[in-house]
């Protein structure tokens, strides 16, 4: 009788530690799922939030200090992409419309049939190509900027579903031993009947 009331006490304990394993891993995967809803609200505000420094006087002031805090930042701690991004573009715009000009003044100066076919063979084409090349590379640092935010956010859902396959391991791990201790299965050879 001792042998099957310790025998039923240690199948309730083992039925205790499912228990808790069971409860642990819900418990888990409840906080991964908070914790992911409120990485991707935060993300989603971030992304409806655009920069819009000439909206009004005050969005410009607001701008004007993000912009002044993103370039004395000089331990890159925080990204400023998207706050530079129109700092960037109007200063290639400025270059786009001083080059040619400068080119034609330069020209004038030296001949004015020179300076004047410069100016409409060539400055104007030499603006808009300045201009789009502009363009281009801030939608192309643009682009790259919003793709690192997503392979960290991916980064960091490879962390959580490894912190949960390491939660689902260890119960694992341990019902196989179990069933390794149990070996009914094992047939032992049988000396032979004489």
């Amino acid at each position: 009788m001792t042998d099957q009331s310790n025998t039923s006490a240690a199948e309730l304990e083992e039925f205790d530690e499912e228990e808790f394993e069971v409860g642990r891993w819900a418990a888990f995967k409840e906080t991964a799922a908070r914790r992911m809803s409120r990485r991707a609200a935060a993300e989603a505000e971030q992304a409806e939030e655009p920069v819009e420094p000439f909206a009004s006087p005050s969005a410009f002031g607001a701008w004007s200090v993000a912009a002044a805090k993103s370039l004395l930042d000089v331990q890159f701690q925080h990204a400023a992409t998207r706050t530079l991004l129109p700092l960037a573009y109007l200063l290639g715009l400025a270059a786009a419309v001083a080059i040619p000009i400068v080119g034609t003044v330069g020209l004038w100066r030296i001949s004015t049939w020179l300076g004047l076919v410069f100016a409409l063979v060539f400055a104007v084409p030499l603006g808009l190509t300045i201009a789009a090349v502009v363009r281009l590379l801030l939608e192309f640092v643009l682009n790259a900027s919003r793709l690192a935010a997503r392979v960290e956010h991916i980064s960091d859902m490879a962390d959580d579903l490894f912190q949960a396959l390491s939660d689902v391991a260890e119960p694992v791990n341990q019902l196989s031993e179990d069933v390794r201790a149990v070996q009914f299965w094992r047939y032992r050879r049988r000396s032979p009947r004489k």
